[in-house]
């Protein structure tokens, strides 16, 4: 009968299934870290120097994620510094021209949007003067209503009919829009951003600021709308 230990039998084990797998420590980086290897200066050092070399390229991919994640944190401050900016700016507004100029000089200054338009839909002699555009609500049915039919924002290529019906005369350089109904259950308008790149607004990019955006100014408009239909009652 066998007097070996199993720790002798483990030790055996281990050594001889290390010498037949010889590339086990590069398949498997992790498991160094966690080794303690004697340095023997005069000696082979190829596992230390591997362990260091696993140690350094961990602490790389940590770095380049802590970059990243300061990154995002700055990219989220601006974009929170914007958005606060615009909405001040939205609710110190007294009237339906100075809500309307205080968002264009916003989407133009704070965001570097290259084209954008705000339709009301509407009477233009019942509606109060602004730099947004008047349509009926027939001609939006007509012209835009797969936008119209839509619950959220809607990114992407638009045709000729509906990018001339939301940028006018800007339609002939623009590639790409985003568009939002604003007012779900009394549409008061749509809100639309045009780009010149064909692929800079996709049908897959996220939407949040856009439809949060339309929330604020479909609180908004009302009150506006509806003090220049009373007088003119």
């Amino acid at each position: 009968m066998s007097t070996e230990k199993p720790t002798d039998i483990s030790v055996k084990q281990v050594r001889g299934y290390l010498r037949d797998n010889p590339s086990f420590f590069d398949e498997n980086p992790d498991i160094l870290e966690t080794m303690i290897v004697p340095h023997n200066t005069e000696g082979a050092v190829s596992l230390i120097e591997r362990q260091l070399a696993v140690l350094r390229s961990r602490n790389s991919e940590m770095k380049e994620q802590l970059d990243s994640l300061y990154s995002t944190a700055q990219e989220n401050e601006m974009m929170f510094e914007k958005t606060n900016h615009l909405i001040s700016g939205l609710l110190e507004a007294n009237n339906l021209g100075a809500l309307i100029e205080s968002l264009y000089e916003s989407l133009g200054s704070d965001y570097g949007v290259e084209a954008y338009s705000l339709t009301l839909f509407g009477d233009e002699v019942n509606l109060p003067k602004s730099m947004a555009q008047i349509s009926s609500p027939d001609k939006a049915h007509k012209v835009i209503a797969s936008i119209l039919s839509t619950s959220g924002a809607v990114c992407g290529q638009l045709g000729a009919s509906e990018m001339n019906f939301l940028f006018g005369d800007h339609k002939n350089f623009l590639g790409s829009a985003a568009t939002v109904v604003l007012g779900q259950d009394s549409k008061l308008g749509v809100l639309a951003l045009g780009n010149s790149d064909p692929h800079f607004y996709q049908n897959d990019m996220g939407t949040i600021f856009l439809d949060y955006l339309a929330e604020v100014l479909s609180r908004l408009l009302p009150q506006y709308l509806k003090s220049r239909n009373k007088q003119k009652k």
